[in-house]
């Protein structure tokens, strides 16, 4: 029994040495969906990849490692996926796993995706009772149960800005304690949980035939001192790769890859330790096999096909946003000058009204300043600038029709304002929008004015749907429409309308169109 518990003892420790206990393989780069489930699909094809790895070649019973994995993508990319199988095997200790892992990718934006992804499992851990050695054969089965499995998790993360990958994973999540034997003493194997971190950068040469990437990755588990992998990696796509890689507390890497056609590449690394026993240890060598489902220059015609189309899409919107923002600007402009147009001639017109009424005061003035002089010198009952008898009735006559005439409020309208209409404010029927003639000369209450005729449309539609009475008439002299809710004869009435927006009916914007 002592010497079993050396065994397994040996046996962890073999695999404590090659970075704790997740299997270790020098071309990872090249599959790593095994440590980061986030990674699944990121090279967007679907591809097969065989691995076999001999580590210390001078030691007997030496770590062996076998993997088969398959990975792809789905929907354009955004979702991942990956299978693998390894065996990892270590003198009398056989460790055998499967892993389904699942990745999605979110597009953060043009330059930036970030992916999540998660990894389910089943790793069996066995003993090759055949290879022991014991005094006593039978303790070695009727004590320790030669087979024990047990199930697995990997989460991780892959973060993507531009040519710069940077992955985070944890193998091995649950930490399962796998127990072989409780009499006469309890023997177990605890998975411990890894933490898996890595970078890379790919400088891209030649169209993107040619790709230098630096590679950094770190690992480091519970209890177990962490190991760092740096390297560098020159995949020319078209012929096959090179690179060399240093790890720490084991050795140095020499990469070396070929395509034997489009759809497939062998691949090779030697490994030799630096440290003060690699000379016994003897060499690592590990053999790749890699097939993807259709070309590379197929791969590469597609993706150029979707970055043309990327590139003519961003052209094409950019003209569209272009163009939009010309006419807008455009429109802006034109209406602007019609309205400083509209809005001058309006103001001349109302000037040369208000000058043509204050003429008219003055004449009306002056006429009855000399209709009331020539009175007082016909009338020889004239005293003094008192005007009695049938003089002063005129002048009182004449005053109220005055008021009677300019103010359509008096009492002379009497029954006219039985017609009016409250909606409006209270005004005579006569005046409203509906019974105007569009056009015609008088003193127009306007609420609007439009260079074309489907906005005015719509504000008079608006305004009916408020319960007011609006119409709309084209002016010919400058073309624009006008929407008017109320004409007069005077201006006098119209500029009362439009300063008490309609006796408080209306709250926006009113001014008074002339057509004479």
């Amino acid at each position: 029994m002592k010497k079993l518990i050396l065994l397994l003892g040996l046996g962890l420790m073999a695999t404590y040495s090659q970075a704790q206990q997740i299997p270790l393989y020098s071309n990872y780069f090249f599959t790593p969906y095994i440590y980061n489930p986030a990674q699944s699909g990121s090279s967007g094809v679907t591809e097969a990849t065989i691995l076999h790895r001999r580590q210390w070649s001078g030691i007997q019973g030496s770590p062996e490692t076998s993997a088969l994995g398959v990975n792809g993508s789905l929907n354009d990319g955004a979702v991942g996926w990956s299978v693998y199988g390894f065996s990892d095997k270590t003198d009398i200790l056989n460790r055998v796993g499967i892993y389904g892992n699942y990745a999605y990718r979110v597009q953060l934006t043009k330059e930036i995706s970030l992916a999540g992804g998660i990894g389910a499992g089943y790793v069996n851990q066995s003993i090759d009772q055949s290879g022991t050695r014991a005094r006593d054969a039978g303790d070695i089965f009727t004590i320790v149960a030669p087979n024990r499995g047990t199930f697995d998790l990997n989460i991780g993360l892959s973060l993507m800005v531009s040519d710069f990958t940077l992955g985070f994973a944890a193998p091995q999540l649950l930490s399962q304690n796998v127990v072989y034997a409780t009499n006469p003493s309890e023997i177990n194997y605890n998975l411990i949980r890894h933490y898996v971190a890595s970078a890379q950068y790919d400088f891209k040469f030649a169209g993107d035939k040619q790709v230098l990437s630096p590679i950094v990755m770190v690992r480091a588990a519970e209890t177990v001192p962490f190991q760092i992998d740096a390297g560098l990696l020159y995949n020319m796509v078209e012929y096959g790769y090179v690179g060399a890689m240093f790890r720490s507390n084991y050795g140095v890497t020499a990469n070396v890859g070929v395509n034997l056609s489009e759809t497939l590449t062998l691949g090779y690394a030697y490994d030799f330790s630096t440290n003060t026993y690699g000379s016994s240890f003897g060499a690592s060598h590990e053999f790749m096999l890699t097939y993807r489902f259709g070309s590379n220059k197929e791969n590469e015609r597609l993706q150029n096909e979707m970055k043309r189309l990327k590139l003519e899409q961003r052209r094409s919107r950019e003209q569209n946003e272009e163009l939009v923002d010309e006419k807008l600007k455009e429109f802006k402009d034109n209406y602007k000058a019609e309205m400083a147009k509209a809005l001058e001639e309006e103001k001349q017109k109302m000037q040369a009204e208000l000058e043509r009424l204050r003429k008219q005061a003055e004449e009306a003035a002056n006429n009855n300043q000399g209709n009331m002089n020539n009175r007082n010198m016909n009338n020889p009952n004239t005293n003094g600038g008192n005007q009695g008898g049938g003089t002063m009735q005129d002048l009182t006559n004449q005053r109220d029709n005055n008021l009677n005439n300019n103010n359509p409020n008096t009492g002379n309208q009497g029954g006219q304002m039985n017609t009016n209409n409250p909606n409006q404010g209270g005004y005579n029927s006569a005046n409203m929008a509906s019974n105007v003639t569009p056009g015609s000369p008088g003193y127009y209450v306007t609420a609007g004015v439009f260079g074309e005729q489907a906005n005015a449309t719509r504000l008079m539609n608006r305004l009916a749907s408020q319960g007011l009475d609006a119409r709309i008439f084209q002016d010919p002299s400058n073309n624009f429409y006008y929407v008017y809710l109320l004409k007069f004869n005077s201006y006098q009435e119209a500029d009362q309308a439009k300063t008490s927006n309609l006796n408080g009916r209306y709250t926006g914007d009113l001014w008074i169109k002339i057509v004479k």
